[in-house]
């Protein structure tokens, strides 16, 4: 036992310094629990991007804390709150209200996946982080901000929180300039925060009503947002589907029906849910409530032309396209687990398990696309804040956080993958990327994942209310949420939780001196790889 303590301790002072292993992963080792750790850490990626003076509550990162406080400042406005972009700082309004409607949805419709893998209050918590912005950048009934900062924010490497000067580049939907797609989108995202907070608080949850119909009235003036070209909205016809369908869940109110009609007359699409196509996610919406065929025929023909035509890497992954790839293999697999869960067609749930599972490290490189999952992963995500350096000299070494869960781009059509900075298509993450892994995670982890039969226990969300000033120090949600990392439940990831783990180093499940906690990445077996684990999160406390 003394041999096994000093070769863990030794093992954990050197990792401390947050050196990534580079040992290679098996695809062989994704197993039913993976799905629930692959899903919380996909989530907890959110934290990352996360904008404003409240950063720091409630996040796991805690290299991320306030910035860009005078969001807004510059016109009388507090713009502040909302999430990054990508690796970059500018605050979309169409990668914000897509990403809160996906994740929004996917709680709707896997909340016994969040409940039994105790997520649910982290996932209210950043959905409301997402519905907080929103609401403030309402001016009134007919104008509300949505885009904050200017192309030249991408020629600023380094951490958001020590970007210098105030973002004075804002854009706003009224009347005279219309948005309808970011109008739809933000609508959807409210109206399904009121469906899945109105028990928690009520008050909170009908104001978010209120505002979706605001908002869905104001993206009757047609049009599309202003992105500075990089985000090119081909329609709002979709987005504003999205609402309306789920005005529809809330109220009864025929009308929005016939929008509905109207607005998605040719739901059917060769493409994948994403920030520019709501199609499908509307379609299966609108199909499963109201059962008219051409919704449901919509997603019928997409999924199987995602099985059947479209071409796969000899990995095995499907290659819709080169920019971000993953992404769309990932909302693929969302839909068509929320197309099982209606059909109970085993297909879809193969099609998905076979994609996720690539994503996860069951793939020819044998390494996983989410950062920080398994034992091998990308070490050069395009992040400022994860890569953690000021200025351009050091942008392409490895980034000197760990970005937990964030999705890359992916590899090329011949399954290579290209482990540089500036290889967008290959290293770019975003929060339009993770929206429908997460989805689909949740769907694994309920399909796959062996929940418990009695999920833990979640009492009241987090209701956080916006201060001035931030707290670097995460605040846990609920006081049983404790990370996998902390061994012996003390809030702190240190030496005490390796000792604990040395007790049982080596053991298999079924020996009697194995400690279900003690398997940090639930593998069955206690061993090197739940070293490495904890020595990534060494000294964290929360």
């Amino acid at each position: 036992m003394k041999k096994v303590l000093a070769a863990v301790l030794t093992t954990a002072t050197i990792f401390s310094s947050t050196v990534v292993p580079s040992v290679n992963v098996s695809a062989a080792t994704i197993s039913s629990s993976d799905y629930a750790v692959a899903f919380k850490d996909s989530l907890w990626f959110y934290d990352a991007n996360k904008c404003g003076p409240d950063v720091g509550k409630d996040n796991v990162f805690s290299w991320r804390s306030a910035c860009h406080t005078n969001d807004g400042k510059f016109i009388g406005a507090d713009l502040t709150g909302g999430f990054h972009d990508c690796g970059d700082h500018i605050k979309f309004g169409i990668t914000n209200g897509y990403a809160s409607s996906i994740l929004g949805w996917s709680l709707y419709e896997f909340k016994d996946a969040y409940d039994g893998a105790g997520l649910t209050n982290k996932v209210l918590s950043t959905l409301k982080y997402f519905t907080d912005y929103i609401i403030k950048s309402r001016v009134s009934a007919t104008k509300y901000y949505y885009h904050v900062g200017a192309p030249s924010d991408h020629e600023y490497w380094g951490p958001p929180e020590q970007q210098p000067g105030d973002r004075d580049k804002v854009y706003y939907v009224d009347p005279s300039s219309p948005a309808s797609d970011v109008c739809g989108l933000y609508s959807g995202a409210l109206s399904l925060m009121y469906l899945n907070y109105k028990e928690i608080d009520s008050t909170y949850a009908n104001k978010c009503l209120e505002l979706s119909k605001e908002l869905y009235a104001l993206g009757k003036n047609k049009g599309t947002c202003k992105a500075d070209g990089f985000y090119t909205s081909t329609s709002g016809d979709d987005d504003m589907a999205w609402a309306a369908i789920w005005l529809y869940v809330i109220e009864k109110n025929n009308s929005y029906l016939t929008d509905i009609n109207s607005l998605l007359s040719s739901p059917g699409t060769n493409w994948a849910i994403c920030w520019n196509d709501m199609k499908l996610a509307a379609a299966y919406v609108i199909g499963s409530v109201t059962g008219q065929a051409k919704y449901k025929d919509a997603v019928t023909s997409n999924l199987n032309y995602w099985q059947n035509s479209i071409p796969k890497t000899p990995g095995g992954v499907k290659f819709l396209t080169e920019w971000g790839m993953l992404r769309y293999s990932a909302s693929a697999s969302m839909l068509a687990l929320l197309q099982y869960k209606l059909t109970n067609d085993e297909k879809l749930k193969t099609f998905a398990k076979s994609q996720i599972d690539y994503i996860l490290g069951n793939n020819p490189a044998n390494m996983s696309y989410m950062v920080g999952f398994g034992n091998k992963w990308p070490q050069h995500p395009h992040h400022r804040a994860a890569q953690g350096s000021m200025g351009w000299g050091d942008w392409k070494s490895p980034a000197k956080n760990t970005l937990t869960g964030a999705l890359v781009g992916g590899p090329d059509m011949s399954d290579n993958y290209t482990d540089v900075v500036d290889k967008f298509q290959a290293t770019e993450v975003g929060i339009d990327y993770n929206a429908g892994l997460v989805a689909a995670l949740a769907g694994m982890t309920k399909y796959y994942g062996n929940l418990p039969s009695v999920p833990p226990s979640n009492t009241k969300a987090p209701t956080p209310t916006p201060t001035k000033s931030a707290n670097p120090t995460p605040t846990p949600t609920i006081k049983n949420d404790f990370i996998l990392e902390d061994v012996n439940k003390d809030r702190a990831v240190n030496m005490a939780d390796v000792i604990a783990l040395a007790s049982c180093f080596g053991k298999v499940r079924n020996d009697s001196s194995y400690k279900q906690e003690c398997d940090i990445n639930k593998d069955g077996s206690i061993n090197m790889s739940d070293v490495m684990m904890i020595a990534q999160k060494f000294n964290y406390t929360y």
